[in-house]
């Protein structure tokens, strides 16, 4: 790569070409021979105030060299601190009016352009120094073009004046390499992460247009470095397409390629591509380009291979990582092989991969141990195939975790029907002694192992057992502890009483939930109404509406408005319909009707009113959604259904 071979002290040149880090200048000032003693941040800024203050008391800078002058902005560039660039600030305007500055060659000035970058001013401080270093026209070197890039370029929005600051320190001799353009893509790189993937789509509009002008301002110059952040940079943008258009290109163009380059591109392919795809990509490396694709690529490519269901191709990867050991396998290879098995429902090719893994000595982790328990309660295997899975975890002292203990739960059970639970005696006793043993392992319960333990004692009809498992859970809470319950134990509790036919059991698990202040929101109570209308029984569900409303202090929200209504106009109750929508939609803060409102409550009308309501039905669209024209849209749609 270009600059190889060519390391110095202090500001030489590193190995550039290939992205690597320069060295910094400063080490010819010093005594030759002798070790640089770093100095810490506070002694380089007091010993940059001194020499400031010398050189503008009388006499000036007669009797100080341009060299101590460098060498404290070295001392000032290493600290990276804001205070160190004011105080290199001042000795460098200092240096300038005493006229020592004049004196300066490459070497002061790079220092000068990285000690004085750091703190808000120091982007004009940094054009202030290169305009000094153009007027001298002392000749740029390669560490100046990194300087200038690290000084200007804060963000994505700056790399276009920066790529034009490049471009005329190039035309005074210094050559830009990749080394330098990285420098701009990972000031994208960070503005994109920090960013994050909820960003605006004009930021990441502007990281996208400024790495594709670093790229486009490159090109001749790429390394594998800077192909790599690229088509990070793109997708962190959301540009996917542009990443793999780009990566396609510089394929084209034989820009340098490795195994970093190699995996990036694969994770990014892997978002919109088959896996077919990318075992074609990563074999094309390793025959065109001789690269030995590495542990990382085979897991991309195995996690595609799960996501698509393709446990076939799964396997077979996996077996070549086994046999051949080129990559050789982890404990990620053997958690993505078991979970594409366990995904497509073959739980007995998921625990061959186990057995295959545990043969050769893949390490095992509590992952691999949870992806496999998870296949388990995917499928029909036996109930002590996971119970024998945590017991060979525990030899091997595999730590266990929540996720363990619910998935086995959840393993144990799944392949039992609710009558089978109800009849095998114990079958409940063992569930909760699952979950004392993970006590004995130091694993506290969470709120999914709470749900599960609740899923079997609904699964075996025991809802009193139950409902006494989240009071106690919850009553012998200690303070300062992860909550062991959530709104989803009330959801689980809630459905269960209802799929008994039990609407007031359902009704009453809301009330003990707030008595043990277990908080629930609207989508807890539309639950709870639906049960109710999918039951028949829509007194009930406008009871519970009213009981959230009035009682527990949820609501009313439009979602909880349409489960209600879904009920009043299957029984075409729209006096009902209207009393709720007048009550609690109209002029109401919290809820807003939507197109489902308005078509619900015109089902009401069409259903048990009579013909004057039509003209009710379309006043009240008109107030609910400021015009009727979504509620004479469903008429009209109604009216030409009935004539056809």
């Amino acid at each position: 790569g270009r600059g190889r071979g060519r390391g110095r002290g202090r500001g030489g040149k590193a190995d550039r070409g290939r992205g690597g880090r320069s060295g910094s200048e400063g080490s010819r000032g010093r005594r030759r021979g002798a070790p640089a003693r770093r100095m810490d941040a506070d002694e380089a800024i007091e010993r940059a105030l001194a020499l400031a203050t010398t050189l503008g008391g009388d006499g000036g800078g007669d009797d100080v060299d341009m060299r101590l002058v460098g060498q404290l902005l070295a001392d000032c560039k290493d600290a990276r601190t804001e205070a160190a660039s004011e105080a290199a600030w001042s000795l460098y305007q200092a240096a300038v009016v005493a006229g020592t500055a004049a004196e300066f060659n490459i070497r002061q000035y790079n220092f000068a352009l990285g000690a004085v970058q750091h703190g808000a001013a120091g982007e004009e401080r940094v054009r202030a120094v290169w305009d000094a270093l153009v007027t001298a026209a002392v000749p740029p070197n390669a560490v100046t073009l990194s300087q200038l890039a690290h000084g200007l370029c804060k963000g994505a929005k700056d790399v276009p004046s920066t790529l034009a600051a490049l471009r005329e320190c190039a035309s005074r001799g210094a050559a830009v390499d990749a080394y330098v353009l990285n420098i701009l893509l990972n000031a994208c790189l960070r503005e994109a992460a920090a960013a994050g993937p909820d960003a605006s789509s004009d930021v990441k509009a502007v990281v996208r247009d400024a790495a594709l002008a670093v790229w486009e301002a490159g090109k001749g110059i790429h390394n594998e470095r800077t192909l790599t952040s690229t088509i990070k940079v793109l997708a962190d943008a959301g540009d996917v397409d542009a990443a793999m258009r780009t990566f396609r290109a510089a394929w084209e163009d034989k820009t340098p390629l490795d195994v970093d380059a190699l995996a990036t591109a694969l994770r990014i392919f892997a978002v919109t591509e088959p896996a077919a795809v990318l075992i074609g990509v990563m074999n094309m490396a390793q025959e065109q380009r001789g690269l030995e694709p590495n542990t990382m690529c085979a897991n991309i490519v195995l996690a595609a291979c799960s996501k698509d269901g393709e446990f076939s191709t799964a396997l077979t990867l996996w077996r070549h990582m086994l046999e051949r050991r080129t990559p050789p396998p982890d404990k990620a290879s053997l958690a993505s092989v078991i979970l594409a098995c366990g995904r497509a429902g073959r739980v007995d090719l998921a625990l061959d991969a186990f057995a295959e893994g545990k043969e050769k000595g893949v390490e095992c982790d509590t992952v691999t141990v949870n992806v496999l328990l998870e296949a388990c309660a995917k499928s029909d295997a036996p109930p002590g195939e996971a119970l024998g899975i945590l017991m060979d975890a525990i030899e091997s002292r595999i730590p266990v975790d929540a996720l363990t203990i619910s998935s086995l739960l959840t393993a144990y059970y799944s392949s039992q029907t609710p009558t089978s639970l109800a009849n095998t005696p114990g079958a409940l006793d063992q569930a909760f002694a699952i979950v004392e043993l993970g006590r004995f392992m130091s694993v506290e319960p969470t709120p999914r192992v709470t749900n599960a333990l609740l899923r079997v004692c609904v699964a075996a009809g025991d809802l009193p057992r139950a409902s006494r498992t989240f009071e106690v859970t919850v009553a012998t809470q200690r303070d300062g502890q992860p909550s062991a319950v959530d709104e989803r134990s009330i959801r689980v509790l809630m459905d269960g009483y209802a799929a008994a036919g039990d609407l007031a059991g359902a009704a009453r698990v809301l009330r003990d939930a707030e008595c043990l202040g277990v908080e629930f929101g609207d989508v807890t109570a539309a639950a709870l109404m639906r049960a109710c209308i999918d039951a028949g029984d829509v007194e009930s569900a406008t009871r519970a509406y009213e009981s959230c409303v009035v009682h527990h202090g949820v609501g009313p929200t439009t979602r909880m408005v349409n489960a209600l209504l879904v009920g009043l106009a299957r029984s075409g109750s729209w006096r009902e319909a209207i009393r709720l929508v007048s009550d609690d939609v109209i002029g109401s803060e919290t809820c807003e009707a939507d197109d489902e409102t308005v078509r619900l409550f015109s089902t009401a009308f069409e259903i048990g009113g009579e013909e004057e309501q039509a003209e009710v039905a379309k006043q009240m669209g008109m107030w609910l959604t400021g015009s009727d024209d979504a509620l004479i849209a469903h008429l009209l749609e109604r009216d030409s259904a009935e004539e056809s």
